[in-house]
């Protein structure tokens, strides 16, 4: 049994060897863990692995040093071939327009934490936009100088902060037409952020319980 098991072994061996001759094999860098979108890509990130050639893609990155210190521009799963197409150079780091879609724009809404529950916000929050006419005294629905939902839903891209860590604004992505209302409600008095529940989805469906809604 012990003869059989080394005859396999060295078979074994033997193939290996006569395949690595007639299977061409290149570098190419992959990714050694999940990276979300527009991280900076660190050594620890990446790895290279020895592929068969054949089902190498044409754009795939080959050299690490290609890759340390720029950015990803959609996520990585760990293992997953980096391509040419997945990261952008640390020269164009992003700013918050690669997040905005095309047909959106975005916007910063300036306020203070009493107007905006306490300062409670974050990124990929939905708030409601409830304008207020500078000096009103008597709410009348409906009425300009009482209160109107300038815009709902809309999604925070951004929540500032001054230096010394007090809550100033949010900044959402909104459509060109939406933002154009938005200004001018600044100009005319002040906009409060009211925070919109998890429990729906963007388009209003509810979500089941069981999954936790991704920032």
């Amino acid at each position: 049994m012990l003869i059989a098991l080394v005859l396999g072994l060295s078979v074994f061996a033997l193939s290996y060897k006569l395949l690595s001759v007639y299977v061409k094999t290149e570098k190419v860098v992959v990714a050694s863990r999940h990276l979300e979108p527009y991280q900076k890509i660190s050594v620890s990130d990446i790895k290279v692995v020895d592929l068969p050639l054949k089902g190498i893609h044409p754009e795939s990155i080959r050299k690490p040093e290609d890759l340390i210190g720029n950015y990803t521009i959609c996520p990585l799963f760990a293992g997953q071939i980096v391509l040419a197409g997945h990261v952008m150079s640390s020269r164009s780091q992003p700013g918050i327009s690669i997040e905005i879609p095309v047909e959106e724009r975005a916007i910063f809404v300036p306020a203070d934490a009493s107007r905006a529950v306490g300062g409670l916000i974050n990124p990929g929050d939905r708030v409601d936009l409830i304008w207020s006419a500078r000096g009103a005294s008597v709410y009348q629905p409906g009425d300009l100088h009482g209160a109107v939902t300038v815009m709902g839903r809309a999604r925070v891209v951004r929540v500032i902060h001054d230096k010394s860590g007090e809550f100033k604004g949010v900044v959402i992505a909104a459509p060109p037409g939406t933002c154009a209302e938005i200004a001018h409600y600044l100009e005319t008095g002040s906009i409060y952020l009211a925070l919109v529940p998890w429990n729906t989805a963007g388009n209003g469906i509810p979500v089941d319980s069981e999954v936790w809604p991704g920032k």
